[in-house]
């Protein structure tokens, strides 16, 4: 019964955070210049993209999808990514790739505390929640230091 419960809720934050996400991009492009989430969260991200080895036009490339990767998941990301995948540097793919196949990521972060609400005690699961920032900041910097090790070794 329990793990049934688990099963439903993460594929309801799934499904909530990729939805979510599809709106904001909906509601952006409504506004003239082309606007998207990848692109505001590619501007966000470009700097760290740049400090892995990238040129800076091929940063602001990589950031998009790390961007996307950090609000919806990785499987949306790479599913974006995968058609494109054959005309990047290999740099670049090497990058990408080790980057967007961490959990680290506000929908799994969601999955996360879902699942904590659902099986523990409010006490335990509002102790974690407070933790959420610290969290998320540290899946990201160990995500970034994997790709970086990765494209140490793809030059």
């Amino acid at each position: 019964m329990e793990a049934g419960k688990l099963i439903l809720i993460i594929t309801a934050m799934i499904i909530s955070f990729v939805a979510l996400a599809a709106l904001i991009d909906k509601v952006l492009a409504l506004f003239p210049g082309g606007l998207s989430l990848s692109k505001i969260l590619g501007v966000f991200m470009t700097p760290f993209a740049f400090i892995l080895g990238l040129p800076l036009d091929e940063a602001f490339e990589a950031a998009q999808f790390m961007g996307t990767k950090l609000v919806t998941n990785e499987f949306v990301a790479m599913g974006e990514l995968n058609p494109q995948l054959a005309s990047l540097s290999k740099h670049m793919a090497a990058v990408l790739s080790t980057f967007l196949v961490s959990f680290a990521n506000f929908s799994t972060i969601g999955m996360i505390l879902g699942c904590l609400n659902g099986i523990l005690k409010k006490e335990v699961s509002d102790e974690v929640s407070k933790n959420v920032p610290y969290m998320l900041l540290s899946g990201v910097l160990v995500s970034l230091l994997s790709a970086g090790m990765v494209g140490l070794f793809s030059w």
